[in-house]
């Protein structure tokens, strides 16, 4: 790819750009799921191609082909030329990037199994068995699936300033699922997503998380009780408090949303930038919530942004005060920042680099209960909510509802019995300014590439979050 991606920095110089960049991007996907002991899918997919992207006159312009050939360089450099001489003629301020330091460097994330050398009839064995456990719960289950997935991907990026990077990343996943039928319809499933290879299967667990999964739908649909309305402490599991995260954290502090330019697809943020440096109070001083792409092993972790910015770990609330926001090159200078905060990222070549999240999480506190149980033992009532079912938040990401897939009443710091139906709502800082107790035990959970941002063109993202288990105060219960 240097011959390419120099011949196309040269092209642009020469017909007048100030800034080119050039990423070929691609990715390789096995994907082979169950429904009902039936193969549903197994396939094998790639996708790959190059974009260049230019500024000229102060504007940006992009084009991208499917072609990796150094005989379409000339086409589609000219291409990005020509679409950023036309934006430069409506467009009202010049883009403007932060200084970065020149980089040169390849990497790789660490696996132990590459997944596509393992045989397809090894890992259809693996759903098979998976399916064969939850069918064993009887009649009640209706239906079951199961799925494994990996993803390799590849980023060649060069840019005019002489940097030049190679990164190469591998994600392994799964999943299981199954429907119960009895007083109604339940569901129940679990999965997740790591930077591993194919070793994450045994560490996902097939056996232990269908026998779960099975388990706890049929206590939903037989015997679990819809939750009366009420105010009452609130405990969320790491994952599904990594996707609150997600939706009243992530989305509001992505500085390209902050300055109104996802308005038409997803909104805007409650969090403008008159609040950033102004101690804004974003929840409790037990709220510290860190960015930090450079974790080893977690779905979002990159070495370089897809900007050649190196990744850091950066705090957005500390100590429940407002902090930062996740930035690219051109917005962080925008607002004044002297460096990308490094979350320029890109789905596939014909796309051009959007703000995102990467391993976004709540961290533990290191005087708090040790685990789950103590924490149960520690709450005379309330609620304990587990797995993602349903959200909805609105489109500047301070009110917000979420549904959980399974939920437990607790008295007198015990489980008393099982709740279906479960709904919590709340309002963003007043929901962080409760939390009020957590655990030293935490994970971050890897949601697969679930995050859909961009638009006319959608771009569907890897992104991690997670945390303690945590408990906040005052929540509002309600069933749906």
């Amino acid at each position: 790819m240097d011959d390419l991606i120099s011949k196309a920095i040269s092209k642009a110089e020469s017909k007048g750009a100030s800034f080119a960049e050039v990423r070929a991007f691609g990715y390789k996907n096995e994907n082979i799921s169950t429904r009902d002991g039936q193969i549903e899918t197994c396939g094998l997919y790639d996708d790959k191609g190059y974009g260049v992207r230019v500024i000229k006159n102060g504007a940006w312009g992009f084009a991208s082909t499917a072609v990796i050939e150094e005989s379409t360089v000339d086409e589609i450099t000219s291409l990005a030329i020509k679409e950023a001489e036309a934006t430069s003629k409506v467009q009202k301020n010049p883009v403007v990037l932060t200084e970065e330091p020149i980089i040169k460097d390849k990497y790789k994330t660490a696996f132990k199994i590459n997944p596509f050398d393992v045989p397809i009839e090894e890992k259809i064995e693996i759903l098979k068995l998976s399916d064969e456990i939850i069918m064993e719960k009887g009649d009640i289950i209706k239906s079951r699936s199961n799925s494994m997935s990996f993803y390799e991907v590849f980023l060649d990026y060069g840019n005019s300033e002489g940097t030049r990077i190679t990164q190469e990343e591998l994600f392994s996943g799964a999943s299981v699922s199954a429907i119960a039928i009895a007083q109604d319809n339940q569901s129940r499933n679990e999965g997740l997503f790591e930077m591993r290879g194919y070793e994450y299967i045994e560490k996902f667990d097939f056996e232990t998380k269908s026998d779960q999964v099975a388990k706890e739908a049929v206590i939903l649909a037989t015997e679990a009780k819809a939750p009366k309305p009420q105010k009452t402490n609130f405990i969320l599991e790491p994952f599904q408090l990594g996707l609150t995260i997600h939706e009243s954290v992530g989305h509001p502090t992505e500085l390209d949303r902050v300055l109104g330019w996802e308005a038409d697809f997803a909104g805007t943020s409650f969090l403008t930038l008159d609040k950033l440096g102004s101690n804004y109070k974003y929840g409790s001083e037990k709220v510290n919530l860190v960015c930090d792409p450079t974790m080893p092993n977690v779905l979002g972790h990159e070495k370089y942004d897809h900007e050649g910015v190196a990744t850091k770990k950066f705090d957005v609330v500390r100590e429940g005060i407002f902090k930062g926001y996740q930035s690219d090159r051109q917005t962080a200078k925008i607002v004044g920042l002297e460096h990308s905060n490094g979350n320029a990222r890109i789905a596939r070549y014909n796309r051009v680099p959007l703000v995102r999240m990467s391993n976004l999480y709540l961290e533990p506190d290191p005087e708090g209960p040790k685990n789950i149980e103590e924490l149960i033992e520690e709450t005379d009532e309330g609620i304990y909510g587990i797995g993602w079912k349903s959200h909805s938040i609105d489109d500047k990401r301070t009110n917000f509802q979420f549904a959980v897939q399974i939920a437990y009443e607790i008295k007198n710091g015990e489980i008393v019995a099982p709740l279906k139906n479960t709904l919590y709502q709340a309002a963003t800082p007043e929901f962080w300014g409760g939390l009020d107790m957590m655990t030293k035990e935490w994970s971050i959970e890897g949601l697969g590439p679930s995050c859909g941002k961009g638009a006319p063109h959608m771009q569907a993202m890897w992104v991690s979050h997670g945390g303690p288990h945590s408990r906040f105060k005052n929540v509002d219960i309600f069933s749906g």
